[in-house]
């Protein structure tokens, strides 16, 4: 593991906007996340039996609505004997807002107690998905109101997920509020985190799953970073094990940045199958980085024409 620690946090009571939104994301995700949404994860669907029958389910609705070039192509080269595949694109076929919306009243081919059976556990996993607390804040193609693309980024899935955007958050926010300010900080994080939720949305058109999470934000942050200090030396705390050697500080450049977590983002985006990934948006990483790389640019310019004209006064 390798963190950016640019800046010391002793005086972290004068960075009045990293200090908001770190309490903000950990407040929230007390108050309404832990422990939630429980009766979602125990459905029969997200068994192995029942994602096998949703990936049989599945095959007969896009090849008998006739919009099976509309799915990526891995979705046409499943194997229908192949248990292990039918449960991969059932597991991508409860995203699909479409066939799960119309799954209820498709009439599907096969043995008819099982299927009905299938349709009665669709139709209550469809409802607890609806009221979850995740669906409620998070961000998908097909729940995208107002509200969304700001809670989203605020919002958590589980204590690690929280724990690795706030450290994250803690450091790099700290040493950009330090070199551009509060209100730069909180430019940042917000529109990078609407960039992030733009790029996951068009990523995936046809997905119900909602993205949650500061990740976008923090790789705004992080390309932001990199841009306006793209010559100065960053101190990264590495740790390997528990043992002398094996973990503390060390000075490399701030362009590293870019290898250690923006480039790996492109190559795990490019090499995800379309509409599957591991619980990981990295789309909404790439969307965020572009933005904090825009900002990035505009914030060079304008302190290079005010620098120019301090000079010229």
């Amino acid at each position: 593991m390798i963190i950016p620690y640019p800046v010391e946090l002793k005086e972290i009571h004068k960075l009045p906007v990293t200090t908001m939104l770190v309490c903000l994301n950990i407040f929230l995700f007390v108050i309404y996340f832990s422990g939630h949404d429980s009766a979602i994860y125990s459905s029969p669907l997200l068994q192995a039996d029942g994602l096998a029958m949703t990936g049989r389910m599945y095959q007969q609705y896009i090849q008998d609505t006739g919009n099976e070039r509309e799915r990526p192509e891995w979705v046409r080269e499943i194997r229908n004997e192949d248990r292990g595949q039918l449960g991969v694109l059932g597991a991508y076929a409860l995203r699909d807002n479409q066939f799960i919306s119309l799954a209820k009243a498709f009439n599907f081919a096969g043995d008819s107690v099982r299927i009905a059976e299938w349709k009665e556990n669709v139709e209550k996993y469809q409802a607890e998905y609806q009221k979850s607390i995740l669906t409620k804040f998070g961000l998908s193609a097909q729940s995208k109101g107002p509200l969304a693309w700001l809670t989203y980024q605020f919002s958590h899935s589980n204590w690690m997920h929280l724990f690795s955007n706030v450290i994250y958050l803690l450091f790099i926010g700290a040493a950009v509020e330090m070199v551009a300010g509060s209100a730069a900080l909180l430019a940042v994080y917000v529109l990078g985190g609407i960039g992030g939720g733009i790029a996951y949305t068009f990523a995936d058109p046809y997905s119900i799953t909602p993205v949650i999470g500061a990740s976008a934000c923090v790789s705004a942050l992080l390309a932001f970073y990199c841009v306006v200090e793209k010559r100065k030396r960053v101190r990264y705390f590495y740790f390997v094990f528990p043992r002398p050697n094996m973990f503390g500080p060390i000075y490399l450049p701030t362009l590293l940045i870019v290898p250690l977590f923006l480039v790996a983002d492109f190559a795990s985006l490019w090499s995800s199958p379309v509409g599957l990934g591991g619980g990981i948006a990295y789309s909404a990483h790439i969307g965020g980085s572009l933005i904090g790389i825009l900002i990035g640019i505009l914030y060079r310019i304008r302190s290079h024409y005010h620098s120019n004209a301090i000079s010229l006064n």
